[in-house]
């Protein structure tokens, strides 16, 4: 770009001014930076379409796995083995949650595990996403202000510290309803999950500092959280990932980390 300084009149009035005239000109990038923005600009498009082909193999996958559970769930050689199956991972009777079992609203919370896990940013040995939440009366902070020196935030209160992050509900009553279950509504404001957050709370005595997801779900999918997952993270980083619930959340495996690292210090 050029500028000039230049005599402006106004024949209307027989006055006249100095003006800066800018001009334009094209600038030409040398062939081999082109060239580098090219291959982003396709390596950024192929990683979109690739992006596209898992979340359609994802959908299909989890509707042929709902598919198959609701076949077998009305066999009754296998009715019995799927009950004791899921009794297991699920810790609850499977009364609870037999009604809609293999149905729609199933597919719609398995879909969202699914998914949740494919889009999640927060792997093992990368940086820590540090997501916006707020304490359960609504103060705004962020998860890794809990997070004290090299001190593994996580637990055993000797060595690390343990936070909860409370995310949307996995089974409110308006959506895949549990028996037996608190009676709660699946949230559409933060101060309703701020309530939830401090039933848990209350209900449950926990001592540990309980923090609540803000409304866009920064931490849910940042962390492929939902319906529930462990996580350590050391030097903000990353340093165990644990599966999504029920199925994968292994509470077992954080006790195991958390062993060796006390005997290695």
């Amino acid at each position: 770009m050029t500028c000039t300084k230049t005599q402006v009149s106004d024949p209307t009035t027989n006055l006249s001014d100095s003006a800066f005239v800018c001009v334009l000109k094209p600038v030409k990038l040398p062939d081999q930076f082109c060239q580098l923005l090219a291959i982003v600009a396709t390596m950024r498009l192929l990683a979109e379409l690739l992006q596209s082909v898992l979340v359609g193999l994802t959908v299909v996958k989890c509707t042929i796995l709902v598919g198959l559970l609701r076949i077998a769930s009305s066999l009754p050689f296998l009715k019995e083995r799927l009950q004791e199956y899921e009794e297991k991972h699920n810790l609850v009777p499977y009364q609870n949650f037999w009604d809609n079992y293999g149905g729609k609203q199933m597919l719609a919370v398995v879909l969202k595990i699914f998914l949740g896990d494919l889009k999640k940013t927060a792997v093992l040995g990368s940086s820590a996403p540090n997501c916006k939440l707020v304490t359960t009366d609504g103060k705004p902070c962020k998860l890794l202000d809990f997070a004290r020196g090299t001190r593994p935030l996580i637990g055993f209160q000797d060595m690390a510290d343990f936070v909860i992050v409370y995310i949307c509900e996995a089974h409110p009553t308006d959506e895949w309803r549990w028996n037996n279950n608190v009676e709660i509504l699946q949230h559409r404001t933060l101060q309703e999950r701020c309530q939830a957050a401090e039933m848990l709370k209350k209900t449950s005595g926990c001592s540990t500092p309980i923090l609540v997801d803000t409304m866009d779900n920064e931490a849910t999918e940042a962390y492929g959280a939902y319906p529930e997952r462990l996580f350590i993270i050391q030097d903000r980083k990353i340093v165990y990932e644990g599966g999504t619930g029920p199925h994968n959340y292994k509470l077992g495996e954080v006790k195991k980390w958390l062993a060796v690292y006390k005997a290695s210090r």
